[in-house]
């Protein structure tokens, strides 16, 4: 007999088994799905910040300096971490998850019995689905029970995030802003000190001037040290916000050092590195009172320019600092969804069914089988009853020690 026409005949056979199983299993799947409580899925989605800033609002602000050595602090951290995994994190994190469920009262509505902040977070944390797409478009996703709980859930987040943004910005300034304080009125001081001690000599030796060769090689080496004083603040600014071993900070101590290196070779001074005329004849060689003059004026133009770089900086860090205004852009705010996202009925009952009809025709099969080896093979069928039997006798055991009654 054609095997096609065997397996037909073995389904005609068994098609009462079959077409009951189905048609109980499917029913039974559309009477749970009718009783299982539905969920609601609502997503908000937020645009990355531009490569060109930070999500700090630093680079737009300061256009650079200070800010962008900041920035690459930031991302510094976390290797090849993109702002967009910056901000999941933050979405992820216990403060910002804390606030969300304060917002959303999520330990009133659902119940939980005595609350604590880790059983609200586990809560808050099983609703929510933060993903990033590879355009670097953050969604954050909320399930609830009900569709205005969804949206509102997704919303807190968006909330919550541009609070701690917001408030990190102006932290952030206001750690800058203090530490440059310090630094100018020492500078300052500095300065004071540096322009009456230049004035009294040029009182009392009737000096004008130093020529422009000179005058020049004094002004680059000056703008030189206050880079240099404008990088040891920015140093200074970065460790109050990351441990010494941030790659950043690991580079800016770098340069730093071999900035020093280079005006400690201008400042020994030599045959071919030495600082005065062109940067290549020493103070030494100047004549006295000109020498003397020269590095007053020096002195007074590092001081200078030390303090109208840093000034800028503390500029900057009092705008950030004073900055209150929403530093995220919002793609698409949550709205209540039309649509339940659980449970999907349809496919609920497409997969019971597909599944019931396929074990009512494989238990066809299997019954057929034995069927035909108790008749044909007699030892064969026998050892799979010993089989059955051992299975069965194990499932007793346990049931017996499971629902066994305490004495």
């Amino acid at each position: 007999m054609n095997r096609l026409v065997k397996y037909l005949s073995v389904i005609l056979k068994w098609r009462r088994l079959i077409f009951w199983n189905t048609v109980i299993m499917t029913a039974l799947a559309v009477i749970v799905s009718l009783f299982l409580p539905p969920r609601y899925t609502a997503t908000a989605q937020l645009l990355p910040p531009s490569d060109e800033g930070d999500m700090f609002g630093l680079s737009s602000l300061l256009g650079g300096g200070m800010s962008s050595g900041l920035s690459k602090l930031k991302f510094g951290m976390g290797g090849a971490a993109t702002p967009s995994d910056l901000m999941v994190g933050i979405l992820g994190s216990r403060t910002v998850m804390q606030g969300v469920a304060e917002r959303c009262s999520i330990a009133k509505y659902y119940r939980i019995r005595k609350p604590s902040p880790e059983k609200v977070v586990r809560q808050l944390k099983d609703m929510t689905k933060l993903t990033v797409s590879d355009d670097g478009i953050v969604s954050i996703s909320a399930e609830a029970t009900t569709r205005d709980l969804a949206a509102q859930v997704a919303n807190a987040y968006v909330a919550e995030l541009d609070s701690f943004l917001r408030h990190s910005n102006i932290s952030r300034g206001h750690n800058m802003r203090v530490f440059i304080e310090r630094r100018l009125a020492q500078i300052d001081t500095s300065l004071a000190v540096a322009r009456d001690s230049l004035r009294v000599f040029q009182q009392r030796y009737k000096v004008a001037a130093v020529d422009d060769e000179t005058k020049a090689a004094i002004d680059a080496y000056a703008r030189m040290k206050a880079q240099l004083s404008a990088k040891e603040a920015e140093l200074g600014a970065a460790r109050t916000a990351a441990s010494d071993d941030n790659p950043y900070i690991v580079s800016l101590t770098r340069e730093i050092a071999g900035s020093r290196d280079e005006l400690g070779k201008l400042e020994r001074g030599g045959p071919s590195a030495g600082f005065g005329v062109g940067f290549g004849v020493s103070f030494q060689r100047l004549p006295g009172v000109a020498a003397e003059f020269a590095r007053r004026y020096q002195d007074y133009k590092i001081q200078e320019e030390a303090y109208g770089t840093l000034y800028q900086q503390y500029e900057y860090a009092s705008i950030l600092e004073a900055r209150d205004t929403p530093t995220l852009t919002v793609l698409d705010y949550a709205a209540p969804p039309e649509r339940r996202s659980f449970p999907r009925r349809t496919g609920i009952v497409g997969v019971v069914l597909l599944f019931s009809l396929a074990a009512g025709v494989s238990f066809a099969f299997v019954a057929e089988y034995f069927g035909f080896i108790k008749s044909a093979r007699p030892e064969e069928y026998e050892g799979w009853h010993s089989v059955w039997r051992e299975l069965t006798g194990l499932v007793r055991s346990a049931r017996s020690i499971l629902f066994r009654k305490p004495r």
